[in-house]
């Protein structure tokens, strides 16, 4: 600044401080060639003392000895700090296949328990009404007869005396699948919307494998508005009025009930 704008630097009677951070600025002013007003400016020690410059260029062995301390601690606190990483990742390197095959362990006996999982029922049906003769008569000769499944039917499986509501709980916990066989029926009722926050939270909670719904002698569009919520996982047949078109349901149908279960079945194997 004084070679090329002819500007002069005067730090009489302003005090700085003479710590670590400063070191260089006062070991330059009393080495740079730059034609300062004096040699000597006035500083403050980290103590709180007011020294000068010249004072503490001659005494830097003395007065800035902790410098070198730190600037050695916060070397030897870094060495200290890679020599540890390094060290834990030679160790995990080292270790790097106990602990895929301990992580393949822990992932593995999941997926066991899952598999192993046992359920009282394969299905648990929600219904209401009348329908119930259509489900004895057509459904569950199919679905235990035929295709060996076990099902939970209210009327039939719950024992007199006992809470209607715990009893229904509990048998949605231990199926595997539960089906809503919503009919005019269904629809004014309102004691299915228990079996319906049954059947949700089990799903999250994943003891519910899955959800399947039935629409018989009703469109799908007038579907209680309480099932919307479980849209986004659940399976919806609709019965046909037709008997030419019986075959495709129970083909679906079918479909949805038993391949979870070979499946699971072929896993444990």
């Amino acid at each position: 600044m004084h070679e090329i704008h002819g500007m002069t630097l005067y730090l009489d009677g302003n005090a700085f401080m003479c710590n670590c951070d400063n070191l260089d600025f006062i070991r330059w002013i009393h080495t740079t060639k730059v034609d300062l007003d004096s040699r000597s400016y006035q500083c403050q020690l980290s103590n709180g003392s007011v020294t000068d410059t010249l004072i503490a260029y001659n005494s830097f062995s003395e007065l800035f000895s902790d410098c070198k301390s730190n600037m050695w601690l916060t070397f030897a606190s870094t060495l200290l700090s890679t020599c540890v990483t390094i060290s834990l990742l030679l160790l995990l390197y080292s270790k790097r296949w106990k602990i895929a095959f301990s992580i393949y362990g822990l992932i593995q006996r999941t997926i066991e328990k899952k598999v192993r999982k046992t359920y009282q029922y394969d299905v648990y049906m929600s219904y209401e009404g009348e329908i119930v003769i259509w489900i004895k008569d057509v459904l569950a000769p199919k679905l235990e007869d035929e295709w060996g499944l076990t099902m939970c039917i209210k009327d039939r499986d719950f024992l007199i005396g006992e809470s209607l509501l715990d009893t229904e709980a509990e048998c949605i916990k231990h199926s595997r699948y539960i089906i809503f066989l919503i009919t005019p029926e269904f629809k004014l009722s309102r004691d299915c919307l228990f079996e319906l926050d049954r059947a949700k939270y089990e799903t999250v909670t994943k003891n519910l494998d899955k959800i399947i719904v039935i629409t018989k002698d009703i469109i799908v569009t007038d579907i209680p508005y309480e099932f919307s919520y479980i849209w986004n996982y659940a399976y919806v047949v609709q019965w046909p009025k037709e008997e030419e078109d019986l075959n495709d349901t129970w083909r679906r149908l079918k479909m949805l009930l038993t391949d979870g279960i070979v499946q699971n079945k072929q896993v444990a194997q």
